[in-house]
């Protein structure tokens, strides 16, 4: 007997322009917060060759076992149409095909994704889970950092997080909880308060990874010197950042937006060759942080800082 396969459907939504929505399928850095990520789970491997011909294989690690979800591109036509294989090695010898078709829709686009050869017992599950899928990545586009570049010295950085307000402004000053995100560190809330913060990025992930050979130096850890400049809590907090010589100077600003908070860092006084690393930091711990009030574990530091760098230093200066 031959077993018939089932073919999925599934049309959604999203208030977002048809190349972003498109490139949040490709970009390792975006990809691994929502595509093929378990709520329990933690993405601890995000390989993409994003080409006609090359693979993709993501690593998520659920209660101690590593699930690799893994395929080949066979067509990519951004920003309309992206075709590639897939599989479940640990669930299933199967090879399937998956199609993403994506047009315009008002202000954003309609994604119509299929999926074919799908076995008869695993077709309530896989519907199922892309619907997740789906609804995980309209989430991360609407709370996407945009980044703006002011002027060639300042950047900002709006993020839309789970609120409530106070608890956002908790994971900006208590030591122990922006230590899951960005550094640790005894703050004051006063203005004129000196104190320091302690950088681990190998440490912001349960699966911690190395630094790259460009940042060996902060392999194990770096503190820096800091200067509350204004602070109002839970909406205000301005700080000196990189030393007391001429330093650069940091503010976050909180605003309540129905049941998310609007996060917006602003980092300002930056030298033209520290642009593109400061701008690729605040993006990985953003995302981090994001992660962390949502309950979920987030990835690695170092990958994603480093597709997030490579991306900005792509960027013009101005």
């Amino acid at each position: 007997m031959t077993t018939a396969l089932r073919s999925l459907r599934i049309t959604r939504h999203f208030d977002a322009s048809p190349e972003r929505v498109f490139d949040a399928w490709l970009d390792p850095a975006t990809a691994g917060r929502w595509l093929f990520s378990a709520p329990n789970g933690e993405m601890v491997r995000v390989d993409i060759d994003a080409r006609v011909g090359g693979r993709f294989c993501f690593s998520d690690r659920r209660d101690g076992e590593d699930v690799d979800h893994v395929g080949e591109y066979l067509e990519i036509d951004r920003p309309r149409r992206l075709v590639f294989t897939f599989a479940v090695p640990k669930y299933s010898a199967a090879t399937t095909r998956v199609s993403i078709d994506i047009v315009p829709a008002g202000t954003g686009c309609d994604l119509t994704l299929l999926h074919e050869d799908v076995l008869p017992e695993w077709a309530d599950a896989t519907q199922e889970g892309w619907g997740g899928i789906l609804a995980n990545l309209e989430q991360k586009l609407q709370r996407a950092p945009a980044r703006q570049l002011l002027a060639a010295d300042t950047v900002r950085f709006e993020r839309l997080l789970p609120g409530p307000l106070e608890r956002v402004w908790s994971f900006l000053t208590e030591s122990d909880k922006r230590g899951q995100w960005l550094a640790s560190g005894a703050m004051e809330q006063r203005v004129g308060s000196d104190f320091q913060l302690h950088f681990h990025h190998t440490d912001l992930s349960q699966t911690p990874t190395s630094p790259p050979e460009r940042f060996k130096a902060l392999a194990d850890g770096k503190t820096t010197h800091h200067r509350v400049i204004a602070c109002e809590p839970p909406t205000l907090l301005a700080i000196s950042w990189g030393g007391m010589d001429e330093p650069s100077e940091v503010t976050f600003e909180l605003a309540p937006v129905n049941e998310q908070v609007r996060l917006t860092v602003t980092h300002r006084r930056l030298k033209p060759e520290d642009v593109a690393g400061v701008s690729g930091g605040w993006h990985t711990h953003l995302n981090i942080l994001a992660d962390r009030l949502d309950g979920h574990l987030p990835q690695a530091f170092w990958p994603v800082f480093g597709h997030l760098l490579a991306r900005y230093e792509q960027l013009p200066s101005r």
